[in-house]
């Protein structure tokens, strides 16, 4: 663990802020680190950006450590962890479906799949326009399709309501998708008989980042989501009971 000074935040909209620290490390897209607040707790989060000399954290305000993290300013120093996990695969003709805050370790794999010049599209959703964070990103370097549940902005609805059309209109032959693990259920019970290959990024209270408290160990497939993943393909799933359903909290304990 080392502690750096906060230097850029920026406001999405209400209780969703982006924080910058100095670059220190290389991350694949997907990975995470985690993130300490010194007197108060140490949380995971996906790394949005690496990009002029600094990593981007991107942050929706949860439960009592994210409303600490909001009062954050610039100068402040917080503890940096990692980077830790299993990222993504690279792939051609790719559709990136993005969810609320899990659009964030989406934009570091759209810069990566830019970078390198790979074609892909964006499906992207969230509760409400300002909530779609670096839409403006996704425009540049991809044909995106919005989704908001209030009709803010793009089309009123969930990202899964035309996903079948875009993926053939789009002659997609791969999927990412991060968000809500409801999001991932309905987004796997869609493709599965397409047998178009996947990869979701998961998320789970990953207390210690490097696989030995087994407090993110999905049943029943043993795999830990700090080390295995965060990032799972189709056939990791395979094995997963749980999708969709109860998580564990901090003791370990089910919610």
């Amino acid at each position: 663990m080392q502690t750096f000074p906060i230097q850029k935040i920026v406001e999405h909209g209400p209780g969703v802020k982006s924080f910058y620290f100095e670059q220190t490390f290389e991350a694949l897209p997907g990975q995470f680190v985690n993130l300490w607040i010194p007197g108060v707790d140490e949380k995971p989060f996906s790394i949005s950006c690496e990009q002029n000399g600094l990593t981007e954290i991107s942050v929706k305000a949860y439960g009592p450590f994210t409303q600490e993290l909001m009062k954050k300013k610039v100068g402040e120093r917080l503890g940096l962890r990692g980077p830790f996990g299993h990222g993504f695969s690279l792939k051609e003709n790719s559709l990136l479906i993005g969810g609320g805050i899990g659009i964030a370790p989406l934009r570091r794999l759209a810069q990566e799949l830019s970078d390198l010049g790979m074609r892909f599209v964006s499906l992207l959703g969230a509760a409400t326009e300002h909530e779609l964070i670096f839409k403006s990103h996704f425009q540049e370097i991809s044909t995106c399709y919005f989704y908001t549940d209030d009709g803010s902005f793009g089309e009123k609805g969930l990202v899964t309501e035309h996903l079948l059309q875009i993926i053939q209109d789009e002659k997609i032959e791969y999927i990412y998708a991060a968000g809500p693990e409801i999001m991932f259920v309905k987004v796997k019970e869609l493709i599965d008989p397409l047998s178009i290959p996947y990869e979701f990024c998961m998320e789970r209270y990953m207390k210690c980042g490097i696989g030995i408290c087994g407090q993110c160990v999905l049943d029943d497939s043993g795999v830990r989501l700090c080390v295995e993943g965060p990032v799972l393909n189709q056939d990791d799933l395979k094995g997963v009971t749980e999708l969709g359903k109860v998580h564990r909290n901090a003791t370990g304990r089910r919610e």
